[in-house]
């Protein structure tokens, strides 16, 4: 609470009435000086009385979500896309409340703080008062707190009081395109009669002439009636199209610590893959430092975004996988990369995203985007550990040791992309830092 310049010269006055008249033997003066700072009490007690009775509502125009199994919700926001933040202010009190200024105090990458203008609120009146952020840093952020500033009766005193605590909203990284190619050793062959989908599962059907020694139960009588030919049907079994992808955040040995901007690009690369997969019909599982969830179809998207607001730097521990149909691994280092992709069958194809396939870490400013190579997934594995070594710093970053492979991992190169792929580029979302 403060006393503004007229609570000042009223304070003043009224000291200088309250002496005079004691000093020259005045009593006239004694009533003016204690009217002047009864005022000024009066006014801190009303401000003060005032400021108790605010209730604040806090709701925002993106949805809530909340990882599989998790309790705790969050707005969920993307990087660089504008957040809205709607904030009721209602009078619960039983006398008016005078005009006010509210102050919401963004939290550290949410963007800048702001502020807006509440009017006179007389008992159970309320006021909408919105605002909004534009968040350049992924995680939870926010609203730190809101202050409410309210001038009392005469505008004598002044008072600033927190009213409501952190409002949390969780930043995940911009939304980037990629897509998985028409491979048929990434995506299993499928036949194109009689396919049923179900849920995230696929079934496959057979139908073929009736052969001496046939099951008739498999007689299948429409098929039948259209050739005019006994025909049976087999069932071929249900097949879950199943991606793992690992997020590995640990520097390689002898390496510095990467830093918040590369494990930014790591993240968008691995939310644009998992994505990709999610709307092609796979199940993903995702396992990251300190998190191992699996997702299941495209409503599972906004989740995968969500892990990668939440996941913090770290070195991953490995799966017990059951034969994915495609591996993604997205790791700081080459060597920590080229370690975990050989735990894994050569039967599997493996994609490999490093840090060292990237030539310009400054595109991550104005208008983010992934290297093309990134967009999409090879069913080649990486080639050998050790060979095409160099011994230079990572590329687009200065006085940071570490190895480039010379042998980049699968999808490092745009032209030897699989089929159905090649030259093809996705849109994206510019983000304001």
């Amino acid at each position: 609470m403060r006393l503004s310049t007229s609570g000042i010269i009223f304070v003043l006055a009224g000291a200088a009435l309250i002496i005079t008249a004691y000093r020259f033997a005045l009593p006239g003066l004694l009533p003016a000086g204690l009217l002047l700072l009864g005022l000024v009490v009066l006014s801190a007690l009303l401000v003060l009385w005032g400021t108790r009775r605010v209730s604040i509502a806090m709701s925002t125009n993106v949805h809530e979500v909340s990882l599989p199994g998790g309790r705790d919700r969050y707005p969920l926001a993307a990087e660089g896309k504008e957040v809205e933040i709607e904030a009721q202010v209602t009078n619960i009190g039983q006398l008016a409340i005078p005009s006010a200024t509210i102050d919401f105090v963004a939290a550290e990458g949410f963007g800048d703080s702001t502020s807006g203008e509440v009017p006179a609120l007389s008992q159970r009146a309320s006021q909408t008062v919105l605002t909004s952020f534009t968040p350049h840093r992924r995680g939870v952020s926010g609203i730190e707190s809101v202050l409410l500033t309210v001038f009392g009766p005469f505008g004598l005193v002044k008072m600033k009081r927190k009213v409501h605590g952190a409002f949390p909203v969780a930043v995940s990284v911009p939304h980037l395109g990629a897509r998985i190619p028409k491979d048929s050793s990434i995506r299993p062959a499928r036949l194109d009669d009689g396919k049923i989908r179900s849920g995230h599962t696929t079934r496959d059907f057979h139908t073929r002439e009736y052969v001496p020694g046939d099951d008739l139960r498999h007689v299948h009588w429409p098929s039948t009636a259209k050739s005019g030919e006994l025909m049976v049907r087999h069932e071929a079994d249900e097949e879950t199209l199943y991606a793992l992808i690992l997020v590995d955040l640990a520097a390689d040995a002898d390496a510095a610590e990467p830093s918040d901007l590369e494990i930014e690009f790591l993240l968008a690369a691995t939310t644009a893959a998992g994505t990709a997969f999610l709307r092609a019909d796979y199940e993903v599982n995702v396992v990251a430092p300190s998190y191992q969830i699996r997702f299941k179809g495209a409503r599972d998207i906004d989740k995968l975004r969500l892990l990668s607001a939440l996941v913090r730097p770290g070195r991953v521990e490995l799966p017990a996988h059951d034969n994915p149909n495609h591996i993604v691994i997205c790791s700081v280092g080459d060597e920590r990369g080229q370690e975990l992709a050989s735990h894994f069958s050569r039967r599997v194809p493996v994609t490999l995203r490093t840090l060292s396939e990237i030539g310009d870490m400054t595109m991550m400013g104005l208008s983010e985007d992934l290297p093309e190579s990134w967009t999409t997934f090879e069913s080649k594995r990486p080639t050998a550990r050790g060979q095409g070594k160099g011994t230079g710093g990572r590329p687009g970053t200065t006085g940071r040791p570490g190895t480039n492979s010379g042998a980049q991992g699968a999808g490092s190169d745009p032209a030897g992309a699989a089929p159905g792929t090649s030259g093809t580029s996705s849109g994206t979302e510019g983000v304001r830092r």
